[in-house]
Parts: structure tokens; sequence; C-alpha cells
């Protein structure tokens, strides 16, 4: 049998879905070992999840290469019956439309996690969600709010603690070593604990221009660090990140990113090394929902300007949801 050089292994293993190209990979050492590399579980940075039009399978578009899209089949869901609630560590919040219940799924290793039942109904469309961890980790948290209502669930527990919240709190969390920040429609920043829920007032200044109409807002952690984005709405180029000085109580502006590269999509926030995602630092990847246009648009934080990434196929296709998702096992 003729030898095939490992680095022309890898772009013919690169080019095929990365589920086959893995079963691929056992016919030989070699092939193994370029099948590893070119798997996408095994790999930092974030893919975009998108549901299409079928019931059982979405797509798998690389942010490496706009080229590599894939499908993935979601076991054990019929797609048109959810809606994305987000992504955190590997596993998906997958939301019914209607009464039912909440769900997590790793769509990579199959395993899933059904939650209890909320109490007083179903959730309204595009309920606010946040996890803390992957649910298989120790202190895992998963918020969502319903209205006035947070309800709090751990992996464990037997039912969702509900606390009464006022109806403009918790629109952006994050969690930073252990403690959890939260930001409000008003742009005061809070830290809070749970079980039970006690909120403390950080008395921070709101980030400026925090009034501006048509703009989606973003709390971000990044290697220790909160970080504020806002992003004005539809087709405008402005974008703004602030870094949280907590001394003295302020947003500061900030136009470097460093090595890192942050993922945004619907108050959800992903920052990752851009060394080891291999994507390109000092950006920010934004994705809207709904958008039939554009897979996503990029934020170059030196030029201080978006590349927009159309999409390959009918650019007036109705897609559905989207969200980042990294892969982890």
């Amino acid at each position: 049998m003729a030898y095939i050089p490992v680095d022309v292994v890898e772009l013919i293993l690169m080019r095929m879905n990365p589920k086959d190209a893995v079963r691929l990979g056992t016919s030989c050492k070699d092939w193994t070992g370029a099948a590893a590399r070119v798997d996408p579980t095994k790999r930092k940075a974030p893919w975009l999840l998108v549901q299409t039009n079928s019931d059982t399978t979405c797509a798998l578009q690389s942010v490496r290469d706009q080229k590599v899209l894939f499908k993935i089949r979601i076991h054990g869901f019929v797609l048109r019956h959810y809606h994305f609630g987000g992504s955190w560590n590997g596993w998906l919040v997958l939301q019914p439309n209607r009464h039912g219940q909440i769900s997590l799924l790793n769509p990579f290793s199959r395993a899933r996690w059904d939650l209890p039942i909320l109490p007083r109904g179903g959730l309204p469309s595009r309920s606010f969600f946040y996890m803390s961890s992957a649910p298989t980790t120790s202190g895992c948290v998963l918020f969502v709010r319903k209205l006035t209502m947070l309800y709090v669930w751990s992996p464990g527990h037997e039912f969702w603690t509900a606390e009464h919240v006022e109806a403009t709190e918790f629109n952006s969390i994050v969690c930073v070593e252990g403690q959890f920040y939260a930001m409000n429609e008003e742009g005061r920043l809070i830290s809070f604990r749970v079980f039970p829920l006690r909120i403390r007032e950080l008395h921070v200044c709101r980030p400026p221009a925090y009034n501006v109409p048509r703009q989606e807002r973003f709390l971000v952690e990044s290697c220790g660090e909160i970080l504020y984005v806002v992003i004005a709405e539809h087709e405008s180029t402005e974008m703004s990140v602030f870094r949280l000085d907590l001394g003295n109580r302020a947003w500061v502006k900030t136009t470097r990113l460093g090595d890192r590269a942050l993922f945004l999509h619907w108050k959800q926030g992903i920052s990752v090394s851009a060394g080891e995602a291999g994507c390109k630092g000092n950006r920010v990847y934004y994705s809207r929902r709904y958008d039939s246009r554009n897979v996503w648009r990029v934020y170059d934080m030196e030029k201080q300007s978006f590349t927009r990434f159309p999409r390959r196929d009918s650019p007036h296709r109705s897609f559905h949801d989207n969200v980042w998702i990294t892969p982890e096992n």
C-alpha cells in the first residue's frame, strides 16, 4: 500500500464530516492520530450550532474555516418543538416552545439531563437562562428568569428554588471565582449568592451611553475579569467593550483584548484564547438571532470595524435559532 504523508491525510480529513473522519481514522495508527486533531470534540474553538428546517438535525459551522459545515443529529428531540436557551461548557439548554420539560443535552457525547418541571406552568418564549458550569461538575447552578421570578436549580435537587426579583433584574449573569454577578436593564451591577438568594448592590457607575436604545448588551467573564460589551442592533458598525474596575467602581473602555476572542449571542458570552482555539485574537464574533443574511459578524478591535460572513446557501432562507457551543466531553 502506498504511503500518504500525514499532512495530506489531515487535509483530506479536514474536508470531511469530522465524525466520519474519526471513524476513518481507525484505518491505521497515523490516520488515528490525524483524525484526533480534526475531531471537533478536541478543539477549543466555539462552533455555531444552527437549527435548520429539520426536526432531527442541526448544522454545525466551523469558525476556523467557514467551508467546514456538517450536520449533527440531536437525538431524542423533535426540534420544531424546542428552541435553544443557551450553551455552556458543551451543554445545550433546550426549552420547549410550550409547556414541558427543560432539558440539558451534550450533542457530542449525547449525555442528557431532564430537569424538574417548573412550578406555575411553562416559560414565556425567549426566557433568559444562565448555567455556571457543566452539570457534571461540582457546584453547577442553572438560572432561568420568568418575569418577576428567578428559578434556580443545581444537580441533585429534585425541585427548582423560586425567588422573587424585580422585573428588570438579572438580564445578564456571569460567574467569577464562584461569585455571581448580574446586570439589570438600568445598568445596575449586583453580586449575589444562591440557596438562599442574597443580593448586594456594588454601586458601580453605569456604563457610558447605557440609555441608548436598540442595543444588545452582554456581561462576559474573561480571564477572571468582567467585561461589558454593547452592540448597536441591526446593521450598525458600532461596538464598545468595557472592563470592570471594581476597586474604583467604574467601567473602563478598552480597545484591546490581546490573545482573547469573544463569542456573543443572545446575552451569552464566551471568552477563549485565540491561540488555543485557532481563531483570530483581539476580535469579537457576534451572531444575531434569526439572521437570514449573515452567519456571523466579526468585530476587529484594532480597526474598529465589522466583517460580515454571509450565508453560503440561500441568503433569504428562514433560519431558526443558533448558539455558540464549545465541544467538551
